[in-house]
């Protein structure tokens, strides 16, 4: 993932204290406590989806990040082949109706 735990971590005990410290001012310690404990939990995970959605950001921006990254760890980049065959005019549909009562060979139920 992007970076390191000990990033999210830090942004989560920063979450904790400063959780904790308005907590206390209106709640017993241990509501506060636990409140904190919240904090530093949905801080820490929401430090690696923030990192993770700005990573994919700016993977999107530089197109050949993943190729460059491959390239530095020795793996070869897999290139996106098209394949002619598949690939049907834009006008035309293979979608082809039909009648109902042919569907059900004309029987009644």
């Amino acid at each position: 993932m992007a970076g390191n735990w000990g990033v999210n971590a830090i942004l989560g005990l920063i979450a904790f204290i400063c959780t904790y410290l308005f907590s206390y001012l209106n709640n017993t310690w241990q509501t506060s406590l636990f409140r904190a404990g919240i904090g530093l939990l949905v801080f820490y995970v929401l430090g690696y989806i923030f990192r993770f959605a700005l990573l994919q950001i700016g993977s999107k921006k530089n197109g050949n990040y993943i190729h460059k990254q491959a390239l530095d760890e020795g793996i070869k980049p897999q290139v996106d082949q098209k394949n002619e065959i598949d690939e049907e005019p834009i006008g035309e549909s293979s979608f082809q109706s039909i009648p109902l009562q042919a569907l059900h060979k004309g029987e009644d139920t």
